[in-house]
């Protein structure tokens, strides 16, 4: 039976790579929108609707999370899921100094991601590795995840190019889409291509369709995130649901997590989220995220 698993596992990594060149939405001319508002100004919105350029802001942001991986996915792509640690995580973001750090726990044990501009360290239970692989993949979700939880100050950080595409109803609700050209791209991708969905009412993101060049098996695949509940914290609005789905070259759903705490401002430095633990003002875990009344 763990032959045929694996066996299972090949044949489906293998019709990733096989389908990869296409599939993602191509480029098509700017959408001439009734507002008369072009991509940049719909991206502009939408990073204020957020509570501003998040680079510009000297406190931290803190957030507690839980979720599921789904099988397939663990299988094909084992070690960008790498489901043995990353389930239950602490974030720390500092974002005006660009740094990012993720304490996941799982059956496994612990992992620690620390991301800066152009750096990453990778700790498992406290060692740090220098595996180039496990390296180049935690580089490529860490940056995923800031766009996915910090929302739309990474793509005007990094955006080359917006370009507005048409708008589209779901389930009742119209959102307005921008195709951002980002430079770099995620982790060490040298760029990549995000449809961002903006809830024409609220402005918030609502979804991210991405390419994924950062790694190897990944490049050319392409996935959407789904975000929502959003929960107001020190000014931000931060999303507390997620759905990801892979899109292409093969339609499943990936991954499924909501935050379990959040709090701002505590004030830790570099120092504390070092080495591989998090210490001082970042030990404690994120403030309880309660029930809505």
């Amino acid at each position: 039976m763990h032959v045929v698993i694996r066996a299972l596992g090949v044949l489906m990594a293998a019709a990733w790579l096989a389908g990869c060149a296409t599939g993602f939405p191509r480029a098509t001319a700017p959408y001439a929108a009734e507002d008369g508002l072009d991509g940049a100004a719909v991206l502009a919105r939408g990073v204020d609707a957020h509570g501003g350029d998040l680079r510009t802001r000297a406190a931290d942001l803190n957030y507690a999370s839980d979720g599921r991986w789904e099988s397939l996915i663990q299988r094909i792509q084992p070690v960008v899921t790498d489901a043995g640690y990353r389930v239950t995580a602490e974030t720390r973001y500092a974002p005006a100094q660009g740094l990012h750090a993720i304490r996941y726990q799982g059956p496994k044990g612990i992992k620690q991601v620390v991301r800066r501009p152009g750096d990453i360290e990778v700790y498992y239970d406290g060692v740090r590795t220098t595996d180039p692989e496990i390296l180049q993949a935690a580089a490529m979700t860490t940056d995923a995840f800031e766009l996915f939880h910090f929302g739309p100050s990474f793509l005007a950080a990094r955006a080359t190019q917006a370009t507005r595409m048409a708008d589209v109803d779901d389930a009742g609700t119209r959102y307005q889409r921008v195709r951002v050209e980002i430079a770099p791209g995620f982790g060490e991708a040298a760029n990549d291509t995000v449809i961002a969905w903006f809830d024409a009412q609220t402005h918030l993101l609502h979804r991210v369709h991405l390419t994924l060049n950062g790694f190897p098996s990944t490049q050319g695949a392409h996935v959407d995130t789904t975000m929502t509940g959003y929960r107001a914290l020190d000014g931000v609005m931060l999303p507390t649901r997620f759905h990801e789905r892979v899109r292409g070259p093969l339609r499943i759903d990936a991954h499924t997590w909501w935050v379990t705490g959040l709090d701002a401002g505590r004030g830790w430095t570099a120092g504390d989220v070092a080495e591989g633990g998090f210490n001082g003002s970042a030990a404690r875990p994120a403030d309880v995220l309660r029930e809505r009344d």
